[in-house]
């Protein structure tokens, strides 16, 4: 009885339909929008009045359709279309402009991936400096106490000169 009912829908379904087993994306058209109330093709599952919808995809992009009116989780996919077929010089030139706007996808992708792989080697090369740098400072600082202590070390010996002269003196005077 199931293959019978598939059938029937077959046979019921026109190519045009059965084409699709999904509504198409679309794009907004303010000169074609809203629920088709004119014409008698209400979504059949639902029995309920279409809604217009203008392709965005492939070779069916700008032609007019009606398609089911539910959300996209309880959409029965129903989509009847108003326009024909476009001719086929005019589905390949949708289709070479729809290959060009994937290869410019692509090469965005691909700029931003090298992009973001430039920003990591930068980012790496910053902290060796940054951790060089504070090494740097470090070694500086230690430098300078250094330089203190030896000025200290050198004080207490002028001092130590100066009294061993001292003495020399009272000595040699004596």
């Amino acid at each position: 009885s199931s293959s019978t009912d598939s059938l029937n829908e077959v046979l019921i379904c026109p190519l045009s339909l059965c084409e699709l087993l999904q509504v198409p994306f679309s794009l907004e058209d303010p000169d074609y929008k809203g629920l088709e109330l004119d014409v008698m093709s209400p979504c059949e599952k639902h029995g309920m009045a279409s809604e217009r919808l203008v392709a965005f995809e492939g070779t069916d992009t700008g032609r007019r359709f009606l398609a089911c009116a539910q959300p996209a989780g309880s959409n029965c996919g129903f989509v009847e279309w108003v326009d024909h077929q476009w001719p086929p010089t005019m589905q390949n030139a949708l289709l070479k402009l729809w290959a060009m706007v994937e290869d410019a996808k692509t090469a965005r992708v691909n700029d931003n991936l090298e992009s973001s792989f430039t920003i990591h080697h930068l980012t790496e090369e910053k902290n060796k400096l940054d951790a060089n740098y504070d090494k740097l400072v470090q070694d500086v600082h230690e430098l300078m106490n250094f330089q203190e202590d030896k000025v200290v070390d050198f004080r207490h010996l002028q001092s130590a000169i100066t009294y061993q002269q001292e003495v020399r003196k009272e000595l040699i005077d004596d």
